[in-house]
């Protein structure tokens, strides 16, 4: 009884630490028809994402596991959810300009918060969507992996996102994002990984957390805009 009333406040505790995480982020998921004239003309239309109050946004665009053609999320990222949610007060983007319009099919629209500390980066992103069933403990062990893996002399950023009133496709899905620089690097750690890394143990023992994997991409993540 003793185990079990210690591993509950550790538990708590774990989950309070996690909260402090700050930051928001809103996803905007569409379907491109010329992706990289998509791309140019958001870059050439940042006064949208300052109407936002976003303090920076991107794009990431499906390399691997697309489930269609054009597949990619313009990201703005905030302080906190007051901002990200109060943005969608702000801004239809379905009221969007006829040529940005013409040039993609919104899918759906999303926002996340992280439950560890999280700088957007641009570089080669893996994204795994999962269902956990102790989230903040789970993203406490990804933190432990990604000190882990940089300490072995790699440059690896890992976050945990939690759905916020994100609809059907992504309610209760919780995002895992691992990103390094190129995708050579991100081989050369799951390398390491299937060579029996010591860090590898670490991704093993986290697996109890998790109930399925959903899926997993591979992204190219672009920042557009900062404030």
């Amino acid at each position: 009884m003793i185990k079990k009333t210690i591993f509950l406040i550790t538990v708590c505790l774990i989950s309070i630490n996690s909260y402090s995480a700050e930051g928001a982020f809103s996803l905007l998921n569409v379907e491109a028809r010329d992706v990289d004239k998509y791309v140019e003309v958001l870059k050439n239309n940042t006064q949208i994402f300052e109407a936002l109050g976003s303090i920076q946004a991107g794009v990431c665009i499906t390399r691997n596991g697309s489930e269609y053609d054009g597949q990619m999320f313009v990201y703005n990222a905030y302080n906190n959810l007051e901002e990200a949610l109060g943005a969608s007060e702000l801004y239809d983007p379905y009221k969007a300009s006829l040529e940005i319009e013409r040039l993609r099919k919104i899918k759906y629209s999303a926002t996340f918060k992280p439950l560890v500390d999280f700088v957007p980066r641009d570089g080669f992103h893996q994204l795994f969507r999962l269902k956990l069933n102790s989230p903040f403990v789970f993203a406490e062990k990804m933190k432990e992996m990604q000190k882990a893996i940089n300490e072995g002399g790699h440059n690896i950023m890992i976050g945990v996102f939690a759905p916020i009133a994100s609809g059907p496709e992504e309610s209760g899905m919780y995002h895992l994002r691992m990103i390094t620089d190129t995708g050579a690097n991100t081989g050369k750690i799951l390398d390491e990984y299937f060579d029996n890394a010591a860090w590898s143990a670490i991704w093993a023992d986290a697996q109890q957390y998790v109930d399925e994997r959903v899926n997993e991409t591979i992204e190219a993540c672009e920042t557009i805009y900062t404030k």
